[in-house]
């Protein structure tokens, strides 16, 4: 019995689809393909799988992972990903499956691809949300409301914002790296909503997780 990791995307409408229902949906996958990964015991004996850093409702993401256990220790680990793309709905695919490296606890931060647009076209134009976001950004503190274990708190996103990197292109596109992991994890909506806020106006945000990173600077693997 070995621990493998299954890297996968997911997007289109399967964005849509929650952490519970994507827990639901794996588990039926490998059920279809047959594998013979371990179950939990007992009466209600079912697939153990885990995920490293659950994904946001309506986030697109490049970078998802998920663990279980096969049993055979010969199974051959690059097989999996078209057994289980056989079995799963259009908008999650399969990259690839390899033994785990990192473990969950490691993971520090991720990386985030946003567009920005306004959801009604006549409020701003593209250069002018361009500047704005710029200005927002060089503010010398951005105070939000965060939900905590205690309640509703006041914090500055500032010193969270770790990286921010404007795209090239005729829309308003920037990769932007936050803390994540077990300790702490900041939502890019946070940051959004609060910018939304100071305009006045309503934005979309096309979000998608780009990359993992553990506390050592590396990619999740």
């Amino acid at each position: 019995m070995k621990n493998v990791r299954v890297f996968y995307r997911k997007f289109g409408p399967c964005k849509y689809i929650s952490h519970l229902d994507t827990n639901r949906v794996m588990i039926r996958a490998i059920g279809k393909s047959r594998l013979n990964i371990w179950r939990t015991e007992g009466f209600n004996q079912h697939a153990y799988i885990t995920f490293a850093l659950p994904l946001s409702l309506g986030f697109a993401s490049e970078c998802e992972s998920m663990d279980f256990r096969v049993l055979d220790d010969n199974e051959d680990l690059s097989a999996i990903p078209d057994r289980l793309n056989a079995c799963l709905p259009d908008g999650i695919r399969v990259l690839r499956c390899a033994e785990s490296v990192h473990k969950p606890a490691d993971i520090d931060s991720s990386k985030y691809t946003v567009i920005l647009e306004p959801m009604n076209e006549d409020d701003i134009s593209v250069k002018e949300l361009s500047e704005k976001l710029n200005a927002f950004l060089a503010s010398p503190e951005i105070i939000v409301e965060k939900k905590t274990k205690k309640g509703m708190k006041n914090i500055d996103l500032k010193p969270y914002i770790l990286a921010f990197e404007p795209r090239d292109g005729d829309r308003v596109s920037f990769d932007l790296k936050l803390p994540a992991g077990s300790t702490l994890n900041i939502n890019p909506n946070l940051l959004i909503n609060a910018f939304a806020d100071q305009l006045g106006i309503e934005l979309y945000a096309d979000i998608t997780r780009a990359a993992i990173y553990t506390k050592g600077g590396e990619e999740f693997a």
